[in-house]
């Protein structure tokens, strides 16, 4: 076991007579008007949706095929070598906005009606697009992806869609042992405009400013009490994140705190759930290892805590337009405040050096700091134990831990944003858009289209047609267009 500091020995010099967020329980503030939320999303754009990148460089790059539109991947561990550990990747791309999927297959989490059940016998290696949807209907038209490691979710126009593992209710169904999901299901009864997947749990924000999250809640990272949410007990939950008792709603739950006023996006962590709201970051759930950037908070919080970057003063987080998440226990911020804008800013558990700082002088953070040597950034994506940012030139740089997904051909681990090498090794993997690292392999998308992964590959998680690891970059096969 890694180890860690407990936040508040870590902090507690520095922070005494601080308090955490203290919002009333059950207190719903007034949601903001349309035309506040307009001036918010206007002034501070949210670069969640990748479509918003390509669009601004459409006219730049208008020889070039916009083949994929969207990149999200998925990936844990686990303690139990039969439960498996992810390993998926999913892009919307072609005219049509299909979905394409390749990789780890254990949960049904490709979406191509197929499921390993708990076994590597269905992942592929290729690009496979989702035809229909668990109705037999046609599967396009997707405007957003949200990963888990064992399941997958898409937003198209209002609806929410979700597949692969069902046992935690991560797909608003009632827990249990059913069987898994191997085909877009339509979720009703709300309509949603943002969506996040982390660990066994989904939240969604909705089209009426509030969030709803369903599934695993041992941590209230639902943003309810636990006690509210039945039992749940299966192998999986082999002492997951340390809890030995766990809960697990499968029906949408609002978050206890209300609206935030001017979100604009979710991410969603292994154990805690993050908005961005105003350009700044509000994060409830585990506050364990720092995971709220927030000191002094409680071991679990169902209010939203405001990430901060000051442990004494507890001055906020401000002008950030991008959060990243993926399921992991840390969290990063892109921030686009003036004198900033670029910067990197990271928070929670640093064992590996996920957070761009030394593990053994920092093992923990419980606030945000700026990642060295990373300005001018315009994207970033988070896995556990490794981050990853695209830089002004288009490069790409990660941190954390190695298994070669940090693209430079080694095998160590380290707290230095290190190049993504290009493929063969050769120069640098330029001209990228987008990355979105996992816990044991990270993909990227380039501005002609082209998605490009690197590192472990024995799940077919690297999309290029074999099972052979790769130190470096190579392009995924099977995508429209190539």
């Amino acid at each position: 076991m890694p180890f860690t500091l407990p936040v508040s020995v870590a902090l507690a010099a520095a922070c005494d007579g601080q308090d955490r967020e203290t919002v009333p329980r059950f207190y719903y503030p007034p949601d903001a008007t349309e035309e506040a939320e307009a001036a918010i999303e206007a002034a501070v754009p949210s670069d969640a949706s990748i479509d918003a990148v390509l669009d601004a460089t459409a006219d730049a790059e208008a020889e070039a095929p916009r083949v994929v539109r969207a990149l999200a991947t998925g990936s844990a561990t686990h303690p139990d070598p039969l439960v498996g550990g992810g390993d998926h990747t999913c892009v919307i791309a072609g005219a049509a906005r299909a979905v394409y999927c390749w990789g780890a297959n254990d949960y049904g989490q490709i979406g191509n009606g197929k499921t390993g059940l708990a076994t590597p016998a269905e992942d592929v290696a290729t690009a496979t697009k989702i035809a229909v949807d668990e109705t037999g209907l046609p599967f396009d038209g997707a405007e957003e992806l949200a990963l888990s490691a064992w399941h997958s979710c898409a937003r198209r126009g209002d609806v929410l869609f979700c597949w692969g593992q069902r046992l935690t209710g991560a797909q608003a169904e009632p827990p249990g042992p059913n069987a898994d999901r191997t085909a877009p299901r339509a979720i009703g009864n709300f309509d949603v405009k943002r969506i996040a997947a982390g660990g066994p749990h989904t939240c969604a924000l909705k089209s009426n400013g509030k969030m709803a999250c369903f599934g695993h809640s041992a941590h209230n990272e639902l943003g309810r009490a636990n006690a509210d949410d039945a039992p749940c007990t299966a192998p999986f939950f082999y002492d997951y994140n340390g809890s030995a008792t766990h809960q697990c709603a499968g029906t949408l739950v609002e978050v206890m705190f209300g609206a935030l006023a001017g979100s604009t996006s979710l991410a969603a962590g292994e154990t805690h759930s993050c908005a961005l709201a105003g350009a700044k970051v509000h994060c409830w759930g585990s506050a364990t290892q720092g995971k709220l950037g927030r000191p002094l908070a409680q071991a679990t919080e169902l209010n939203a805590q405001l990430v901060v970057t000051d442990p004494t003063t507890l001055a906020a987080l401000d002008g950030v337009s991008a959060i990243a998440n993926d399921g992991a226990r840390h969290t990063c911020a892109l921030r686009s405040a003036s004198g900033t804008a670029g910067a990197v800013f990271c928070w929670g558990p640093n064992e590996i050096g996920q957070l761009g700082a030394d593990p053994l002088a920092t093992p923990v953070r419980a606030f945000a700091a700026a990642v060295p040597g990373i300005t001018g950034a315009t994207g970033l994506g988070v896995a556990d134990g490794v981050s990853c940012a695209v830089r002004a030139d288009a490069t790409v740089a990660c941190w954390g831990t190695d298994l070669a997904a940090l693209g430079d051909g080694g095998i160590a681990s380290t707290a230095v944003p290190t190049p993504v090498k290009g493929p063969g090794g050769a120069g640098l993997l330029t001209s990228v858009v987008a990355v979105a690292p996992g816990v044991r392999h990270a993909c990227a998308l380039r501005k002609d289209g082209t998605v490009w992964c690197w590192g472990k590959n024995d799940r077919g998680q690297l999309g290029d047609g074999t099972k052979v690891d790769s130190a470096y970059p190579v392009k995924v096969v099977g995508l429209p267009l190539e």
